[in-house]
């Protein structure tokens, strides 16, 4: 299922009864949100807050595994300053009572913070397209990079953004186990052989000039539309609070063919290209 909604509900959160969660959005920065298809969903910390289904415009607020169960609000468009403080505060507990199982989520979502609208984020070179992507393929980050230098970002006829897919990987344990490294590389090298690319191409530059309509991608109104993107799409691994005393990283990477990575840019989550690597530069640079 394509991630791109319909138009009619682009123009409800703009203008219709959603606008008031819209411009919530848009003011609280520890809130995502992210279109999928046939509804869109509010993320909080990883974890989703509320949603919103095509059509009816019901809104269905946090599932029973942050509540156990117990009677919770149900969200609103009348009741947003209530139910959303409190459903950030039942995700909180969760994520520290039940052994941090958001963790990568979290990170996915500070990523898409810093490279979407924090004050930082027009002078990174990528945008956060979607998280958590599950159609095609199934991928923690679909990004575009289009690189900050004022002349780039105009779009001269010569230059082309490229859809880039960042897989997350927190701490050592998820270096080598059944979703590691490896795994994800097979994944990706079967998604880019056997899967409709052009239609996930597609699909993408849809998404990013919807999240641009919306400001959910703050100050990228002033530049033109994507309306297309290179050839070729890019895979990166993102190491997150990598243990650097485990040899867990080296030996996956002798598995390894070749692979890009990248590296925190004076420790934040902004994107760079200056900062991807190949298999080699990453183990001379860190190993």
């Amino acid at each position: 299922m394509a991630r791109k909604i319909k138009e009619v509900f682009i123009e409800e959160l703009l203008k219709g009864s959603l606008h008031p969660l819209l411009e919530y959005v848009q003011l609280d920065d520890t809130l995502n949100m992210e279109l999928r298809g046939d509804e869109v969903t509010v993320y909080y910390r990883g974890g989703a807050l509320l949603t919103i289904k095509q059509d009816t415009y019901n809104l269905y607020g946090l599932t029973e595994k942050y509540h156990k169960r117990i009677s919770f609000l149900k969200p609103s468009i009348g009741n947003l300053e209530e139910y959303i403080p409190k459903a950030k505060h039942k995700i909180d507990v969760y994520i520290n009572t039940v052994k941090n199982l958001l963790g990568e989520k979290d990170i996915q979502q500070q990523i898409a913070r810093e490279n979407n609208y924090s004050q930082n984020s027009l002078d990174t070179d990528y945008f956060v397209i979607d998280t958590e992507y599950q159609d095609l393929g199934r991928f923690d980050i679909v990004a575009l990079r289009w690189d900050s230098k004022s002349s780039i970002r105009k779009l001269p006829k010569s230059f082309l953004p490229t859809i880039t897919i960042f897989e997350v990987k927190q701490g050592y344990k998820s270096i080598s186990n059944e979703s590691g490294m490896v795994s994800h590389i097979e994944d990706f090298e079967e998604f880019r052989l056997t899967k409709d690319i052009e239609a996930f191409k597609m699909d993408m530059i849809s998404v990013f000039n919807q999240k641009r309509r919306l400001r959910l991608i703050k100050g990228m109104n002033k530049y033109k539309e994507v309306t297309a993107v290179a050839r070729d799409i890019d895979f990166v691994f993102l190491l997150a609070n990598y243990k650097h005393d485990s040899s867990q990283l080296r030996t996956a990477l002798d598995i390894i063919d070749d692979c890009k990575l990248i590296f925190a840019n004076y420790m934040g989550y902004g994107l760079y290209t200056r900062n991807i690597v190949n298999k080699q530069q990453f183990i001379e640079k860190f190993l």
